[in-house]
Formats: C-alpha cells, sequence, structure tokens
C-alpha cells in the first residue's frame, strides 16, 4: 500500500469503513469483492439498489457522515442500456436508477465533490480516425 508520506499530504482522509462501492459488478479480478472486505469496504451490487436507495442510505446514516464525496465510475451503468466505459459491463444500473441514488444521497447528505472516471466518447474517438489524413491543413495561404 502507498503510504510514504502520500497521505501526509491531503487536508484530510477517511477509515474504509466509511468507503462504499455502489452498483460494483463486473469485476474483472474475481477476488477483487474478499480484498474490498477484508480491507473494510462495504459493496453493494446492482440488485440492492435497483428499486431502493435504502440500503445505501441507511448505511450512510450509520456512518454519521454530513458530507460526501461521490466518485462515479461509468462502468456501473449497464452497456445493454448505454456503452460509456471502456467494457461492455451487463448487468449494472440503468441510468435513471444511478440518478436516483445519487439524488437521494444529495437529499440525505451534502455532496461536496463528484469524479467521473473512465467515460470514453466512443464516436468521436471514431470520428478522429475517420478524419485521419483528409485535407484538412488549416493553412491560411491556400485557397478554399
Amino acid at each position: 500500500m502507498i503510504r510514504s508520506g502520500l497521505l501526509d499530504l491531503l487536508p484530510a482522509t477517511t477509515t474504509p469503513n466509511r468507503v462504499a462501492l455502489l452498483g460494483m459488478h463486473d469485476w474483472t479480478d474475481p477476488t477483487l469483492p474478499a480484498i474490498a472486505a477484508e480491507l473494510g469496504l462495504t459493496l453493494f451490487a446492482p440488485d440492492a439498489l435497483r428499486t431502493t436507495s435504502n440500503p445505501a442510505l441507511d448505511w450512510l446514516a450509520a456512518t454519521g457522515a454530513s458530507k460526501v464525496a461521490i466518485h462515479f465510475d461509468v462502468d456501473t451503468i449497464d452497456a445493454n442500456e448505454i456503452r460509456l466505459g471502456l467494457g461492455a459491463d451487463i448487468g449494472g444500473l440503468t441510468s435513471n436508477q444511478t440518478r436516483r441514488l445519487v439524488t437521494d444521497i444529495g437529499r440525505n447528505v451534502g455532496v461536496v465533490a463528484l469524479t467521473i472516471a473512465e467515460f470514453i466518447p466512443r464516436q468521436v474517438i471514431h470520428l478522429q480516425h475517420i478524419l485521419d489524413g483528409f485535407p484538412l491543413h488549416g493553412d491560411a495561404e491556400r485557397p478554399c
């Protein structure tokens, strides 16, 4: 674990028992849930949150936290609905379920930070590949 002075640079830290992973469902390493449990992280599978935010809200209330930082990994969204991330992770939460969950959290505690990770703009990447080699030089001296 990286501890050598890095944590000392941070203005604040928290303990693992105050960290929850909501909607995790496609583990690249099957041992990750056991590792998360060993570290003291709380996991909520998508099925626990599909119809209600209560399991996460109950956990959050039990921590006593009044503020949260949310790290939104777009791979938690079911790829059958939309493919936002790197992989095609089937079985995640829907966009509406995720929006409800984050909204419900925000109604109960202050959201002080939000990060979004692993968004891949596939259409933009494909368009860049298509445009590569087009005669688009941007040469002002060359007449159109």
